[in-house]
């Protein structure tokens, strides 16, 4: 489709392995089969609802490129600056799936803001009255490691491609112009399924910067899809609602249509955008988001591996240690879009739209960053590295859907192929364990030959052997058997009796929730000192260094230490502590003594080694010469 059609909106206030197909909802009234897409994507287009203080929201695309410049981004030299293609104010969406056909080979990018505003003018914006939010200590959930590595990543920025300061003052100042409240959707019908996929574009993603998070780009792509299913009456309803999120992929993406813990208003799910992220949240309030660095994962295990040894008495500590946290705030009290608020303005795309099909691009600054999370991302079909997004080629794989039947009747179809499948693998079992029985049966046989000849005997142990490993096997054979036939039997009584869905969550495998947090005096402390810890252990570090002389350096391991002691009685890890301080004192004890022994009689020492070398050895031979 070349031209999007645009259409006004109304304003209404109308499964995993132990959870199977999604029963239709019967309070709900059915759509039918043959209605159009956009009668489709109406009647059950989702509610966003923003957190207080968010400062951009979904626009439409068509204002937004015509307010950007085209630029083509050299590859492998990130000194050398892009060549722009097209100037501001004389692109158009045809004019920019025309550009991806041209520029096929090349790396475009789109460009929003032309020129960050100055230092003062970001003052004054700063100084407009917004709304501000009352944050959660995001530190008092991790350790000190994780604070210092924080400190590393905002440090990295540095050298990093990131979005220029000044960028998202000047962002805001010229969205407000575009056109909102606007979403691009999208109808697949695959698998039994009928999949209705709203993609929403924002004009920047403001997290780390407005919102303390940890990435800024201009323009940010976000989807919801509704999947909905045969009423076997000739209509539709909902099952499943799936939305892109931060940490979750597969089946944690998706929640049924009847969970409780999905609001709905009406036909229509509500989700809970992150501010500045615009990641959806199914529940609203503030989220941890744990941002994990792969290659200090490995410095961890191997750690834990050093503490496991040194000290297997101590309590077996988290894994997460290395992670950075995040605070997404995604509290649905500030802007509502879609029924009950500001209304939705649809517009239908396909795999024909040109300027998703040609253009491969990224959808704003390129800033090279060697992260990545500060480059625009790509449009709905592709993602940074040209390749096409999972959620727009397979939508039901995307959300851990293609595992998962989208009828009672479908599921029982496949169970029935499933039990024949299984028949006939215990079939084929029949006929091996019948042949298995008679070999061993047989070899049986020749040893007991063999056991009334003495000139035998020899041969006797390899046959003893033989026939030992090939009980073994008609042993698993048997046990296979019985597995299979005892599935079969399962699914029958399945089959012959109702087959209720299941509890609604029993697919997700590790759900996020919201952060509680706690309003005890001890959590209060905790966000403090996670908040002015780091800072004093690095002055105290730069005191070193900067007078490096012993009374320096004994203090500052006498400040080390009550820093370690506050940090393990505020995190009620004391045991932990005193169990690692601990072992520490016995290796370092072990250290000294031997080093002491050696300069003071080597050769006791060397002697004393050597016994017990020897006694090692003699209780080795002698447990040989009894197992004889």
């Amino acid at each position: 489709m070349d031209t999007p059609r645009e259409t006004p909106g109304e304003s209404t206030t109308d499964a995993a392995p132990d959870a199977g197909a999604a029963t239709p909802d019967p309070t709900l009234d059915s759509v039918p089969e043959t209605a159009d897409d956009l009668t489709l994507l109406r009647r059950y287009e989702p509610v966003l609802r923003y957190t207080k203080g968010e400062l951009f929201l979904p626009v439409t695309v068509g204002d937004y490129v015509r307010r950007c410049s085209l630029w083509d981004e050299p590859a492998g030299d990130r000194k050398r600056p892009g060549e722009p293609l097209v100037p501001a104010g004389e692109l158009t969406l045809e004019g920019l799936g025309e550009a991806g056909r041209r520029y096929r080979e090349r790396r475009l990018h789109l460009r929003f803001v032309q020129e960050s505003l100055g230092a003062r003018e970001v003052q004054r914006w700063r100084r407009a009255e917004r709304p501000r939010l009352g944050g959660i200590g995001r530190f008092a959930a991790v350790g000190v490691i994780a604070r210092l590595i924080d400190v590393l990543l905002r440090l990295s920025l540095l050298v990093r491609g990131k979005v220029p300061n000044g960028l998202v003052a000047a962002a805001h100042q010229r969205a407000r112009d575009l056109t909102g409240a606007t979403y691009y959707g999208r109808v697949v019908r695959t698998a039994g399924y009928t999949v209705l996929q709203y993609w929403f574009f924002y004009a920047f993603n403001d997290w780390r910067s407005t919102f303390h998070g940890v990435n800024d780009h201009e323009a940010d792509w976000e989807t919801v899809a509704v999947y909905l299913v045969p009423d076997g009456a000739g209509g539709l309803v909902p099952a499943w609602v799936a939305a892109s999120t931060h940490d979750d992929h597969g089946d944690d993406l998706r929640r049924r249509w009847d969970d409780p813990r999905l609001d709905r208003d009406g036909t229509h799910a509500v989700l809970y955008p992150g501010a500045g992220s615009h990641s959806h949240a199914f529940v609203a309030g503030d989220y941890v988001v744990s941002v994990g660095l792969p290659p200090l994962r490995a410095v961890l295990r191997t750690l834990q591996r050093v503490r496991r040894w040194l000290m297997p008495f101590a309590p077996e500590p988290g894994t997460g240690g290395f992670d950075i946290p995040f605070i997404d705030y995604a509290r649905g009290d500030g802007v509502r879009l879609g029924p009950g608020g500001r209304s939705w303005t649809a517009v239908l795309v396909d795999d024909g739209t040109t300027w998703i099909r040609d253009f491969r691009g990224l959808w704003g600054l390129d800033t090279r960053d060697s992260f990545g999370g500060e480059r625009a991302p790509a449009g709905p079909r592709y993602e940074r590295d040209r390749t096409v997004r999972r959620s727009w080629a397979d939508p039901l794989g995307w959300a851990g859907l293609d595992k998962v039947a989208a009828t009672a009747e479908e599921e029982a179809a496949a169970l029935q192929e499933r039990m024949k499948v299984l028949q006939t693998r215990v079939d084929e079992l029949e006929d091996e364990i019948e042949t298995e029985r008679a070999g061993v049966r047989g070899l049986h046989a020749e040893l007991r030959f063999l056991a009334a000849r003495s000139d035998a005997a020899p041969g006797r142990p390899a046959h003893l052997e033989e026939l030992e490993r090939r009980e073994r096997e008609l042993a698993e054979l048997v046990a296979e058997r019985v597995r299979l036939t005892e599935e079969i039997d399962v699914q029958a009584d399945r089959l012959a009796g109702p087959r209720p869905p299941g509890p609604p969550d029993a697919h997700l495998r590790r759900p996020h929730m919201p952060y509680v947090v706690p309003a005890d005096l001890r959590s209060r402390f905790l966000r403090v000192w996670a908040a002015l810890s780091i800072p004093v252990l690095i002055g105290g570090l730069g005191a070193l260094l900067f007078w490096p002389h012993l009374s320096t350096l004994v203090w500052f391991a006498v400040g080390l230490v009550l820093f370690a002691v506050v940090e393990a009685v505020a995190r009620r890890r004391s045991i932990e502590f005193a169990a690692t301080m601990a072992g520490l004192a016995i290796t370092a004890l072990v250290i000294t003594s031997g080093v002491i022994a050696l300069l003071s009689g080597w050769k006791i020492v060397l002697a004393g080694s050597l016994a017990l070398a020897a006694l090692v050895l003699l209780v080795v031979n002698v447990r040989e010469l009894r197992g004889r």
